[in-house]
């Protein structure tokens, strides 16, 4: 089974407030990426449970500091995601390290003004992990 058991929450252009930003699985469960001023990628972390592939995402999030004198500017989505599509590279990724040990992923959630995106990631740093790549485990051939 693909899942990601840590959700990360940032920016990559400046402070925002990510209050109530959601991902709805194709199992039909919400997960929660509120994890409120952020600033910086991949930014604020928490454990998520067992979060598996998305199919949804709702929420809102600001840039900008009112106490800091800033103009805020608040953001909203409510859209699917192609799960087949985010089933398939969550797949590519789960079966790229020949020898990595570690299982589940990490979901994130990154925010720059309009644009949100939710991203699958596994955790390979070397020299502490083995990252070589699986033989033909790039789709693109690379």
């Amino acid at each position: 089974m693909i899942q990601a058991t840590i959700g990360n929450a940032g920016s990559i252009s400046g402070n925002y407030e990510i209050r109530d930003v959601a991902i709805q699985t194709t199992g039909g469960g919400w997960t929660g990426f509120g994890y409120g001023g952020v600033n910086g990628y991949p930014g604020a972390s928490a454990d998520i449970g067992k979060m598996g592939v998305p199919t949804h995402i709702k929420g809102t999030w600001r840039k900008g500091r009112s106490d800091k004198g800033e103009t805020l500017t608040y953001y909203r989505i409510d859209a699917p995601i192609d799960s087949d599509l985010a089933e398939q590279k969550m797949r590519t990724l789960q079966n790229y390290y020949q020898n990595h040990e570690r299982k589940n992923g990490v979901m994130q959630v990154v925010v720059d003004e309009e644009r949100i995106q939710v991203m699958f990631t596994k955790k390979c740093h070397e020299p502490y992990d083995d990252c070589a790549p699986t033989e033909n485990s790039n789709p693109q051939g690379g």
